[in-house]
């Protein structure tokens, strides 16, 4: 069973060609997305530690991601050269609770005496302290702790040496722990919070910001996509709560695998939110149906007592209408691009042209792709013009770039050709160019030559305004996002073929023209 769940997620996982599943519920600081609020809590903390301030309180609701920060800051403490001890078994109390924290120093005493624990982490303490180093506690879910188990933290805050903190602990719990810190027994305790921090939900904004940052760090290259109102609706449903957003957002990739899609719509948020809820739906139903009966038992009343008060109105079915897929030629002849329909049966099915149609030919030749057009014809047949183009790219140096609409002085330079969706009229357009930039990699913190490439390219068009230094922060994602809104492109956040093409177009870095 365990086999056939990782063959399933391992599908849709390679359908939208993510390396992991880039929302899992456990505490992940890999892709860990750095907030103003998270990164003011860190920078909080861990001044508090170096410069030995004791005894710190953070504090936040479920889900809103404070064991993720509480790993994260390990991992910086640890960089630090800080001596931790993180315990997160709080059901432990008093001497086994000490002996926790003494296991992970790597201290090990079997004695359940308290004394006996209270000796060797003071003496682990003092050592470390004669050497130059620090220490710090971090406790996990500190909201489980009793009285007397708080009362122990707080004699372990009172250790000193030179008038310095041998420890510095910090608390991790539920907002109710605070209200358990206001307990007459507990005011010493809490006089010597010196640091209070507290987990903050994320806004609309920084909603749509993480999950395109997770989905980049899992992988993402632009295949999946993120209606703004998918965004609005996802942010109303989990109030931006971390670990609500990662739960509908998971559910939200599977649906659209279900429904063969790439793009995540307010449709596809609401069915996720209706699979993860059957119970919540099945009560709307209810509700619904209690409704209508009521309404209907309202009109048989009044039709009784008032005969005269409908009308009838005249009513005749319409048959569906459906939409054709058609292919729309156009003839590249010297420069200028003529448009020619591709035949149609009587039953409305288009009928390929025999040979390839002089389009998609002319287009070709236009970049020296003769050799491509079975492969390219047979691709946008089937729809699957991704696979062609990743070939005529390794092959060739070119890359394809779709566009929704196409620019006169892009249109006056290139070779495109216009491919139809059907009787609503939309075109999309396709064209080739060898890129100057290529980016594969798009995550906070990553490095690289085509990141520097790409930082210029936008602050030569007066969207980034640091020095390049060719690594991917936050002024360069932002950038990114702002250039696809400006753009009228969907916002994924990444600097897809479209977005780079796009971008050196708008900044001049393009080559010759074809």
């Amino acid at each position: 069973m365990k086999t056939e769940q990782l063959n399933e997620e391992s599908k849709w996982l390679d359908y939208f060609g993510l390396k992991y599943n880039p929302f899992p519920v456990a505490p992940d600081t890999y892709g860990f997305y750095l907030t103003e609020n998270v990164n003011r809590i860190l920078a909080e903390i861990v001044h508090g530690v170096l410069t030995r301030k004791g005894f710190m309180v953070f504090t936040g609701e479920i889900g809103l991601g404070k064991t993720t920060i509480s790993r994260k800051l390990m991992s910086i403490l640890e960089e630090k050269r800080i001596e931790t001890s993180l315990v997160f078994h709080t059901f432990y109390q008093e001497a086994e609770l000490l002996r926790e924290i003494n296991r992970d120093f790597g201290l090990h005493v079997d004695s359940l005496v308290l004394s006996d624990q209270m000796k060797i982490l003071n003496n682990f303490l003092l050592s470390e302290n004669r050497k130059g180093g620090n220490c710090a506690i971090i406790i996990d879910d500190a909201q489980n702790l009793d009285h007397k188990s708080l009362e122990l933290i707080r004699m372990l805050s009172n250790l000193e040496a030179d008038r310095e903190k041998l420890v510095q602990i910090l608390l991790i719990g539920q907002p109710e722990f605070m209200d358990k810190l206001n307990a007459p027994k507990l005011r010493q305790l809490k006089s010597r919070i010196m640091i209070r921090e507290e987990a903050m939900p994320l806004n609309e904004e920084e909603l749509r910001s993480y999950v395109l940052f997770k989905l980049n760090v899992a992988g993402n290259t632009g295949i999946t996509t993120i209606t703004k109102n998918a965004i609005k609706r996802i942010y109303k449903l989990t109030g931006g709560n971390f670990r609500q957003v990662n739960t509908l957002m998971e559910r939200c990739l599977y649906v659209a695998f279900l429904h063969d899609s790439t793009n995540i719509t307010r449709q596809i948020a609401n069915e996720a939110q209706r699979d993860l809820s059957p119970e919540e739906t099945a009560s709307l139903r209810r509700g619904l149906l209690w409704g209508l009966l009521a309404t209907l038992a309202l009109y048989l009343v009044a039709g009784v007592l008032y005969p005269g008060i409908f009308y009838k109105f005249p009513w005749r079915r319409e048959e569906a209408h459906v939409s054709i897929p058609v292919f729309k030629d156009k003839i590249y002849n010297e420069g200028v691009l003529s448009d020619k329909v591709r035949a149609i049966d009587k039953k409305g099915t288009a009928v390929a042209p025999n040979p390839i149609p002089h389009a998609v030919a002319y287009f070709l030749a236009a970049y020296n792709l003769a050799d491509f057009e079975k492969a390219f014809f047979d691709a946008l047949e089937k729809n699957r013009l991704g696979e062609v183009a990743g070939t005529i790219l390794e092959q060739t140096g070119y890359q394809m770039v779709q566009l929704d609409q196409v620019p006169d002085d892009i249109r006056a330079r290139y070779a495109i050709l216009s491919l139809s969706s059907g009787d609503d009229g939309n075109e999309r357009y396709v064209l080739f160019w060898k890129p100057q930039v290529r980016v594969t990699k798009f995550y906070l913190g990553y490095r690289g030559k085509e990141i520097m490439s790409l930082e210029r390219l936008l602050a030569g068009i007066d969207l980034y305004h640091h020095k390049p230094d060719g690594v991917v922060g936050r002024g360069v994602m932002r950038a990114v996002i702002h250039f696809q809104e400006m753009s009228g492109l969907t916002i994924t956040g990444f600097p897809d073929e479209t977005t780079i093409f796009l971008l050196c177009h708008a900044a001049g870095a393009v080559g010759s023209r074809v």
